[in-house]
């Protein structure tokens, strides 16, 4: 099951940054501003934002992998469907449409890990947490050449929804819940019935709760843009697509390297907040050095900023599985925390191309994402201790 909770991080993904490597030609085509072409990826993230609680809650009550499946369906039909758009609207309906499958993922593929690895919680978020930066990897560097092959954007996306059809057929055929004895099977039936609404509200009157929303907002908005903005940015600076693709790709590198590292080590230390403290206080400066730096520097210190602000995500999504405030309702804490966190990637985006159109320069906009960024340093002083020292 880690396996194909993997394997549906690498796919969504895949299926959301490759918009990245497109998103130049998508604005060329259509006569588009910059805020206008970012758009489109943060009306997926829209889905996000309004979806992810009633997906948590759905998952709560019917499982993680009856949740899982019918998230796999959509995500394979409206990836397919974004080769058909027609023009901007029609684009930004499959991409809305797609966002709606994509808002179970997060909150489903918690509660899987916290049924099927209850005692090493924070190894397998990790593990699975790097199928997200895996399927970026994938995206900024293979597209250029899937697009240079299939000669338009919109055949990369039928070719990429193809494999988001797969993967559905896998959740279909495959997937199933942790085997339990009986007495664990009443235990489990008792505690998939419907949150009551003092769970909900007791839930919401966790402080720890909203220092996490916080944090993902910070961090992963501030990771989403520059995955989604900075292959137009390099090009912008005579860099060509592939190594433009091979340069953002250390984001995702970063990412993929603070899911394990970050999660195996506040699991061996028993110990969560000195790393949201570290990471917190390194990620602000290593985004505003993406504006200054070239050659190798610039390489290093775009990896250290995906390292830094991923590695937060990473902590954001163990330490709920820690609070026996909302024990019961992993899966909702989850999707209340990311669904709110996506404010963050919904916004920052368009905020960057507006600064863009309006200035006719990135480095403003990537002064505004380090700033945000250096918040989480201070929002991590207010969370309190949650490992199992």
């Amino acid at each position: 099951m880690l396996t194909l909770a993997f394997l549906t991080a690498f796919e969504l993904h895949f299926l959301l940054f490759s918009f990245s490597q497109l998103v130049s030609k998508i604005r060329f085509e259509m006569g588009l501003l910059y805020a206008q072409a970012n758009f489109v990826f943060s009306i997926c993230i829209l889905a996000l934002v309004l979806l992810r609680i009633p997906w948590g809650l759905l998952s709560d009550r019917i499982g993680s992998s009856a949740t899982l499946k019918l998230a796999a369906t959509i995500m394979g039909i409206f990836g397919f469907l974004r080769g058909f758009a027609i023009n901007y609207e029609t684009l930004l309906i499959f991409q809305l449409l797609l966002g709606i499958g994509f808002a179970a993922i997060l909150p489903s593929l918690s509660k899987l890990v916290d049924a099927w690895f209850p005692k090493k919680v924070g190894l397998a978020t990790g593990v699975y947490v790097a199928g997200f930066p895996l399927g970026e990897i994938a995206a900024l560097t293979l597209t250029p050449f899937v697009l240079e092959y299939v000669h338009n954007w919109r055949n990369v996306f039928c070719v990429y929804g193809i494999f988001g059809l797969i993967l559905s057929a896998l959740w279909w055929t495959v997937a199933k819940e942790p085997t339990r004895s009986r007495d664990e099977e009443l235990a489990h039936k008792t505690a998939l019935r419907a949150p009551s609404k003092e769970e909900i509200v007791r839930l919401l009157r966790v402080k720890e709760i909203w220092v996490l929303t916080g944090l993902c907002i910070c961090a992963m908005g501030c990771y989403d843009t520059l995955v989604v903005s900075l292959p137009d940015m390099l090009e912008l600076e005579g860099i060509s697509p592939e190594i433009a693709g091979l340069m953002a790709s250390m984001l995702p590198l970063g990412f993929l390297l603070a899911g394990p590292t970050v999660g195996t080590l506040s699991d061996k230390l028993g110990l969560r907040r000195p790393f949201l403290w570290i990471l917190g206080l390194f990620s602000g400066p290593t985004i505003l050095a993406i504006a200054l730096f070239s050659d190798a520097p610039l390489w290093a210190t775009i990896f250290v900023a995906g390292f830094c602000t991923a590695g937060i995500v990473t902590l954001v999504l163990v330490i709920p599985t820690e609070l026996s405030e909302v024990a019961r309702l992993v899966a909702s804490s989850v999707g209340l925390i990311s669904s709110l966190g996506n404010i963050g990637p919904f916004l920052f985006p368009i905020a960057v191309g507006y600064l863009k159109d309006a200035t006719g320069s990135f480095l403003p906009a990537i002064t505004m994402l380090a700033i945000i960024a250096e918040i989480t340093l201070i929002l991590g002083l207010f969370m309190r201790e949650t490992g199992r020292k």
